[in-house]
């Protein structure tokens, strides 16, 4: 919901829970990755807050396009399924229209600093 693009580390697929998703699915930490990213692209444009009501494991396979992910996201710590849907753990520090806007003020800031110095 705020806007087109993601903020994504650049650790993200080499983290160990990436690893671990990757063994879980049976599949390489690159296509893990991919799908993951396909499944928080769906995210951003989903929810705002985190919560995805009515949204499964098996959903989260069928976005991501990879079997299993939904599972092993939630096993890494990632996600939380629950009756009512799922939570995106942690979705407001990397995700959300004010982590994007720390995010561009810090990119502003940085190209200050590099333009000054």
């Amino acid at each position: 919901m705020a806007g087109d693009w993601l903020k994504v580390e650049k650790v993200t697929p080499d983290k160990p829970e990436m690893r671990q998703i990757a063994r879980q699915c049976g599949c390489t930490r690159g296509d893990a990755f991919a799908a993951w990213f396909r499944l928080w692209s769906y995210f951003d444009v989903t929810t705002a807050n985190g919560e995805v009501p009515f949204f499964g494991a098996d959903d989260a396979d069928e976005e991501a396009r990879l079997p299993g992910i939904g599972e092993a996201l939630a096993d890494a710590g990632w996600l939380v399924f629950h009756p009512g849907g799922c939570t995106i753990v942690n979705w407001d520090r990397h995700n959300g229209e004010n982590a994007k806007q720390r995010a561009l003020a810090h990119e502003r800031k940085r190209k200050q600093r590099r333009s000054s110095g």
